[in-house]
């Protein structure tokens, strides 16, 4: 309740629940596989043994989850939310699809 009153008094308005459902859509199934993108392309491009290299992405995805969740819900415009995550995921996934193509490690 007092989280409510806090938001109208300095926007003046609540937040809808349609941009509510939106940034958690966007913290949450789209900030995973976001997270899965940049985890998988990691491990194939970190130097040194693969295992390591494994682990080492896994660890950087833990942050860049978290980060992600975080920025989703601080981000004024919805829209320009949604639009970094949709860029950001096609660059994962073209440097991860020419890392497969180019027969990198596995």
């Amino acid at each position: 309740m007092a989280t409510n009153a806090l938001l109208r008094r300095k926007t003046g308005r609540r937040p809808s629940r349609w941009s509510v459902a939106a940034r958690v859509v966007a913290a949450i199934p789209a900030n995973y596989l976001l997270t899965s993108l940049a985890t998988a392309w990691l491990a194939r491009v970190l130097p040194g043994p693969r295992h390591e290299a494994s682990v080492a992405a896994t660890l950087i995805a833990f942050a860049l989850f978290a980060t992600l969740v975080l920025t989703a819900f601080a981000v004024r415009s919805i829209g320009r939310l949604w639009f970094a995550m949709a860029a950001a995921g096609a660059i994962l996934g073209a440097l991860l699809w020419l890392s497969l193509a180019s027969g990198g490690r596995l």
